[in-house]
C-alpha cells in the first residue's frame, strides 16, 4: 500500500515493527499490539504471508504495512521503531517446511541483521523468534546431495534449523559486541485460527482429514512426539519477553510441558469428528528417527507466562474457525503410544525381516503341576468365592511394547483372566468344563503359536543387529548375538513343530512344511554366522596391533582357527541354502513372501562374502609380515594432472609392516629416486608418447603408470624401483586427493604445528600444492616434509579413533573404491581374485558386451586439469537391416582458466577410447571453438589395450578454448541386434582420478524393434532410451527388445 508518512519514534505511543506480520503469528500478534493502543509497522513479501491476514487492520490509523523484502534493507522511511519482532523466516518453518528456500535462508542471515542495524540505529528492543528444534540437528559426512537429509521434509526442515541457528549466532553477537537490548524467543509448534492445515507437524494434517472427511493417516508407528502450543498463548509469551524490561540478553522457550504423540494426537482429533472416521496407519516418509528434544524453560518463571489453552480446548477453537462443527462428546486421551489401540493398521512386519522387529511379549511360567481350589461352601446370594492363589499362566508384555496378538488371542487371554482374578460361586459345570477346554487350548495351540512367534521375532531382532557388527568389528557382540539368534530360530522350530498336528488338521501341510523349512535355513543361518564370528576376533585385533603404540604382535594361530570357524560357517551356510528348496513361497502371507525371497537372494550373497572372507584370513597374517618384513607402497597421484591410472606421480610412501606393526612409513618426492636414475644412468625405453611430447629418452617413475591397467603399470614401477633401490615391494595402492579428502571428512581437520594450520578436507588439495612449490625438478623437501606430517598426523588421527568410529572410516574407503580413487595390487596373493571380482585392481573390466573406456593422459606438464571441464556423449544407432550396431562418441573439452600461468595454462591431452574388440572405426573429426569439422581419421592411432581396441589421438587448448572430437564406428558384427539376438548391454568403465566428468547415453533401436525392459536408470524418451549424469563410478546398462 502506499506509504503514509516517515516512521519515526513517538514518546506518545510506542512503534512496533514486525516482520513476517502477514503470517499466521505475525497477524495475531498485530492484532494484539493494536488492542493495546501500540503504533504497528508490518513488513512483508507475502511469500507465505496473505494479505487476508491484516486486510481488516488497514483502516486501524495506528497500522502500516510495506509489501518488502527485508533482505534487500529496510526501507528509507522506516527511520527508527521502539520495538522489533522479527518473525520473518518463522512462517516458512511452520508452513510444513514446504517454503524453504534460498530466499528463506537468507531472511534468518541477510534480514535479521538488517533488522538489527535498525534496532542499533532506534536504540530499540529486537526480538528474535525462533524454534525449539534448534536443539535437533542433521547434516550429512559423506556429500552434499543428501546434506540435510534424505527427502525433501528432512532437507526443508534440517536447513531452517540450522539457519535459525546462524540466525541466534547474529544476534549474539550483536548483543556481545554492541551491548544490544535483544532476547531470543523459541517456540514450539504452533496451531490455531488462520494457521495453515498443511502446517504444524502431524496436526494441522490431522485437522485436515477430518474437515476432509477422510481417514487420519499415521505415517509410522505413531510414536513420534512434538509440543504444540495454541497461538493466542504465543502471542502472550513474545508481548511479555519483548515488553518485560528484565529479558535483555535472554533466551526463552515458550512450550507446554509435555509433548505429545502423533497416535494420542489422531485419537483425540478422531474424538472430535461428526462422522465416524478410521485411523490408518502407513509407511514412514522418512527413515530417520526424529527424536523431540526438551527444551530449556527453567527462567520461563521470569515471564510469569504459561499456557492457558489445552490441546483439545485449542483444536475446538481452531475447528470451529475454519467452520467445522465438532462432536461435544467428551473424550480422555489414553496413552495409546502404550496401548498401541488403533482401527487400522498397516500389516504387522513379519517373520524374515532382518531388521526392525523385536519381541513384542515374554511369557513366565509357573512350575506348578496342581492348583489347590479351596471347596466350596455355602454361601448368600452375591457372595464372592475366593481367588485362585495362582493363574496358571502369565502374560508379562514385554517392557516398553504392546503385544501384537492382542486380537488373535483375545479369547484365550479372557480365559486366562477368568482363572487369574475370579470364578463366580454359581458358575454352572459345563461352563467350567468349557474353561478347562480353552485353558488347555491356550497351552497346546496359543503358547506354541506365540512361542514361535516370539522366537522368531526375537531371532530377526538379534540378526539386524550383526551388521552393524562386522562393520564395527565387534566380535564379542557378534559372537552373543548370533548365538542368541541361533537359540531363538531353534526355539522357534521347536514351537511350531508341537503345532504340526493342527496344520494337518486343518489341511495346512504344505504350509507347515514351508514355515518348518524356512526356521530350519534361519537356525543353520545363524549357526553359520556364529561360527563366522569366531574369524571376527583376530581381524578386529589387527586394527589394535596394528597401532604404533601397542605392544602386541600378530597371533598367527588365531588366523588359523578362523580359518576352521570359516569352514564350519561355509558348511552351515549349504545346510541353510538346502533348507529353503523345501520353502514354497506361493503359500506364505505376502509380508513373508517377500522377506523370504530377499532371505534367499541374500544367502547366495553371504556365501560369497564367506568366501572372500576365507581368502582374506589365509592372506591377511602374510600381508602384515608375520614371517618377516613386507614393505608397500603408495601412489599419491595428483588428479589435477590426470594419468592413466588417476593423475601424475608426485609423491609417494613406503610402508614397512613387521610383525602385524607399522614399522615405518616414509613419504618422499617422486624426483628423487628419478634423480638416481640420471646417476646410475639407468635406462629403460619409455612409451613413444612420452618421449614425443615430454621429450624424455629413457622412463622415470613419474611417468611409469602410462598403461591404463593398474597391474601393468605397476609392473612398470616395479620393475625401475628395483633397479634403483634394490627393494622388493610386495604390494601397491594408488590413491588421489579425493580419498584424503574422504579421510578427512571422517576424522576432522588435523592441525600441524610446523605449518601452523589446520588441513581438512576443504582445504586440503590447495594447501598440499601451496607447500609443494612450483618447479621441483630436483626434489622439493618442502613437499615431502609437508605430505610427511601430514601422513604422520593423518596416521595417528585414524588409529586414535574408537570403534564406532570404523565404519565411517570403511565406508569412506569403500566409496573410493567404487568411484575409482584406490586401485590396489599385491604380489602373489590370492587377495588379488577378490580386488579383480570386485574391480578393486584398477584393470580393465573383462566383458564380451559393448565396453567404452575413455582414457585421458595430461602431458602438458601443467595442472590444467583443475580447469577442464569434459562431458562425454555416446550414442547408438542402427541403421541397417542386418542389425549392425554403429557407435558416435563425441568428447567435450572446456578450459576454463583464466590465462597461461601455472599451474593452469595449456591443455595437452593423450586420448584414448577403448572399444570392444572388433570394433571398427569408420570416421574420426575435430572441432575447435566451435568452428568447422576438420577430418582427422588418417591421424587416429589404432592399437590394442588388453583384448580391447584403442583409438588414439592427442590436441592441445589454450585457456577459454573448447574441443570436440568425434569417433565413429561400428561395433562387433557379434553385438549386433538380430531375431536371435535381442539384447544389449554396455559396461562404460570410469578413469581413475576423474571427478565431476559429465556423460550422456542414448541408445536408438533398430527399425521395427521396441524397448522391452530396461535398466531402472534409462529413461524412455519416444522409441529411445536416455541417462546422463555425472561418472561417479562404473555404468552398468541393459536393455531387451521385442
Amino acid at each position: 500500500m502506499p506509504k503514509k508518512q516517515v516512521i519515526t519514534k513517538s514518546a506518545l505511543i510506542p512503534t512496533v515493527l514486525i516482520s513476517g506480520g502477514a503470517g499466521f503469528v505475525g497477524s495475531h500478534l498485530a492484532e494484539s499490539l493494536l488492542e493495546n493502543k501500540a503504533r504497528v509497522v508490518v513488513l512483508d513479501n507475502f511469500k507465505t504471508g496473505k494479505e487476508i491476514h491484516v486486510k481488516h487492520l488497514l483502516k486501524d490509523p495506528n497500522f502500516a504495512l510495506y509489501d518488502v523484502d527485508i533482505n534487500e534493507g529496510i526501507p528509507s522511511d522506516i527511520e527508527s521503531v521502539d520495538y522489533i519482532f522479527h518473525l520473518a523466516g518463522l512462517e516458512e518453518y511452520l508452513y510444513s517446511k514446504e517454503f524453504i528456500n534460498l530466499e528463506a535462508l537468507f531472511t534468518n542471515s541477510l534480514g535479521t541483521k538488517n533488522l538489527l542495524d535498525l534496532a542499533r540505529r532506534s536504540n530499540g528492543r529486537f526480538l528474535l523468534a525462533s524454534t525449539i528444534d534448534v536443539y535437533q540437528g542433521r547434516m550429512s559426512q559423506l556429500d552434499l546431495s543428501e546434506y540435510f537429509g534424505s527427502t525433501k521434509k528432512e532437507e526443508n526442515k534440517f536447513s531452517l534449523i540450522e539457519a535459525k541457528r546462524f540466525a541466534e549466532a547474529v544476534v549474539w553477537e550483536y548483543f556481545k559486541k554492541y551491548d544490544l537490548d535483544v532476547r531470543i524467543v523459541r517456540l514450539s509448534e504452533v496451531y490455531g485460527p488462520r494457521m495453515d492445515l498443511s502446517s504444524s507437524g502431524f496436526l494441522g494434517s490431522f485437522l485436515k482429514n477430518i474437515i476432509n472427511g477422510s481417514s487420519i493417516e499415521i505415517y509410522g508407528e505413531g510414536t513420534d512426539e512434538e509440543y504444540y502450543l495454541y497461538i493466542s498463548d504465543v502471542i502472550s509469551g513474545l508481548i511479555k519477553a519483548q515488553f518485560n524490561p528484565k529479558t535483555k540478553g535472554n533466551i526463552y522457550s515458550l512450550a507446554p510441558n509435555d509433548p505429545i504423540s502423533a497416535l494420542e494426537t489422531a485419537y483425540l482429533v478422531k474424538s472430535m469428528a461428526d462422522a465416524t472416521l478410521s485411523v490408518q496407519f502407513k509407511q514412514s516418509l522418512s527413515t530417520f528417527k526424529n527424536k523431540v528434544s526438551s527444551p530449556d524453560m527453567f527462567n520461563i518463571k521470569d515471564l510469569n507466562w504459561k499456557p492457558k489453552v489445552g490441546l483439545k480446548e485449542g483444536i475446538s477453537k481452531t475447528l470451529d474457525s475454519f467452520g467445522y462443527k465438532i462432536n461435544t462428546n467428551t473424550f480422555k486421551p489414553n496413552k495409546l503410544v502404550e496401548e498401541k489401540i488403533n482401527d487400522q493398521r498397516a500389516p504387522v512386519e513379519k517373520l524374515i525381516s532382518l531388521k526392525g522387529l523385536k519381541p513384542e511379549v515374554e511369557f513366565s511360567f509357573t512350575d506348578k503341576s496342581k492348583v489347590e481350589v479351596t471347596k466350596k461352601k455355602e454361601r448368600k446370594e452375591g457372595e464372592k468365592q475366593k481367588r485362585i492363589e495362582k493363574p496358571l499362566y502369565i502374560f508379562k508384555k514385554a517392557k516398553g511394547t504392546a503385544s501384537k496378538f492382542e486380537g488373535a488371542l483375545s479369547s484365550m487371554k479372557g480365559s486366562v483372566r477368568d482363572f487369574k482374578y475370579r470364578v463366580k460361586s454359581d458358575v454352572s459345570a459345563s461352563t467350567s468344563i468349557l474353561a478347562v477346554i480353552l485353558a488347555a487350548l491356550l497351552v497346546f495351540i496359543g503358547l506354541p503359536v506365540v512361542g514361535t512367534y516370539v522366537s522368531a521375532t526375537k531371532g530377526v531382532s538379534l540378526l539386524s543387529k550383526v551388521q552393524d557388527s562386522v562393520l564395527s568389528l565387534d566380535a564379542n557382540n557378534l559372537n552373543k548375538d548370533t548365538l542368541k539368534a541361533y537359540n531363538s530360530f531353534k526355539s522357534a522350530r521347536s514351537s511350531l513343530r508341537r503345532t504340526r498336528w493342527l496344520f494337518k488338521l486343518v489341511g495346512k501341510g504344505e504350509e507347515y512344511i514351508s514355515y518348518d523349512k524356512l526356521l530350519g535355513s534361519l537356525v543353520y543361518f545363524s549357526k553359520a554366522s556364529n561360527y563366522a564370528s569366531n574369524a571376527f576376533s583376530p581381524l578386529g585385533l589387527v586394527f589394535e596391533t596394528l597401532k604404533p603404540q601397542s605392544t602386541g604382535n600378530l597371533d598367527v594361530e588365531s588366523f588359523s582357527q578362523a580359518k576352521l570357524s570359516l569352514s564350519n560357517a561355509e558348511e552351515f551356510l549349504r545346510l541353510a541354502e538346502a533348507e529353503t528348496s523345501g520353502v514354497n513361497e506361493s503359500l506364505l502371507p505376502e509380508g513373508i513372501r517377500e522377506k523370504t525371497l530377499e532371505y534367499e537372494n541374500k544367502l547366495s550373497k553371504v556365501q560369497k562374502y564367506m568366501n572372500y572372507m576365507s581368502i582374506v584370513v589365509s592372506d591377511l597374517p602374510s600381508i602384515l609380515g608375520s614371517n618377516g618384513e613386507r614393505k608397500y607402497i603408495f601412489w599419491f597421484q595428483n588428479n589435477n594432472e590426470i594419468r592413466p591410472t588417476g593423475g601424475f606421480i608426485g609423491s609417494y610412501g613406503v610402508l614397512t609392516l613387521d610383525k602385524g606393526k607399522v614399522k615405518d612409513l616414509a613419504i618422499d618426492d617422486i624426483y628423487n629416486p628419478d634423480g638416481q636414475i640420471d646417476t646410475r644412468n639407468i635406462e629403460v625405453v619409455p612409451p613413444e608418447q612420452i618421449t614425443k611430447f615430454l621429450n624424455e629418452d629413457k622412463l622415470y617413475l613419474r611417468n611409469s603408470n602410462w598403461n591404463p591397467d593398474f597391474s601393468k603399470s605397476v609392473k612398470a614401477f616395479d620393475d625401475l624401483y628395483f633397479k634403483v633401490t634394490g627393494d622388493t615391494i610386495s604390494g601397491y595402492v594408488a590413491l588421489d586427493l579425493e580419498f584424503v579428502k574422504g579421510l578427512l571428512k571422517v576424522t576432522g581437520p588435523i592441525y600441524l604445528a610446523q605449518y601452523n594450520e589446520n588441513i581438512g578436507a576443504d582445504n586440503l588439495a590447495e594447501r598440499a600444492q601451496y607447500y609443494s612449490g612450483f618447479d621441483y625438478q630436483e626434489g622439493s623437501t618442502d613437499k615431502r616434509s609437508f605430505l610427511t606430517v601430514l601422513g604422520s598426523k593423518l596416521l595417528e588421527r585414524i588409529f586414535s579413533l574408537e570403534k564406532k568410529d570404523l565404519p565411517r572410516v570403511l565406508s569412506e574407503v569403500q566409496k573410493s573404491f567404487n568411484q575409482r580413487h584406490i586401485s590396489m595390487f599385491f604380489s602373489n596373493s590370492q587377495v588379488n581374485s577378490i580386488l579383480k571380482e570386485k574391480k578393486y585392481d584398477g584393470g580393465l573390466v573383462d566383458t564380451d558386451q559393448d565396453y567404452l573406456y575413455i582414457v585421458n593422459s595430461n602431458l602438458g606438464g601443467t595442472k590444467a586439469n583443475y580447469y577442464v571441464k569434459n562431458k562425454m556423449t555416446y550414442e547408438i544407432n542402427s541403421m541397417t537391416r542386418d542389425g549392425l550396431l554403429r557407435a558416435n562418441l563425441y568428447l567435450d573439452y572446456d578450459n576454463t582458466a583464466d590465462s597461461n600461468a601455472w599451474p593452469g595454462g595449456p591443455y595437452t591431452n593423450y586420448v584414448r577410447v577403448l572399444s570392444q574388440a572388433g570394433s571398427k572405426l569408420t570416421g574420426a573429426k575435430i572441432l575447435l571453438n566451435g568452428s568447422e569439422e576438420t577430418d582427422i581419421f588418417k591421424d587416429v592411432v589404432i592399437a590394442k589395450e588388453g583384448k580391447y581396441e584403442s583409438f588414439e589421438t592427442s590436441f592441445k587448448i589454450n585457456p577459454k578454448e573448447t574441443v570436440r572430437i568425434v569417433f565413429s564406428y561400428d561395433l562387433p558384427v557379434g553385438l549386433s541386434i538380430t531375431k536371435e539376438q535381442k539384447k544389449y548391454s554396455l559396461l562404460w568403465q570410469k578413469q581413475p582420478g576423474t571427478v565431476e566428468d559429465e556423460f550422456f547415453f542414448m541408445f536408438n533401436p533398430p527399425f521395427g524393434t521396441t524397448i522391452e525392459a530396461k535398466s531402472d536408470i534409462l529413461t524412455l524418451v519416444g522409441e529411445s532410451v536416455k541417462v546422463n549424469g555425472i561418472m561417479e563410478k562404473d555404468l552398468n546398462l541393459y536393455l531387451l527388445l521385442k
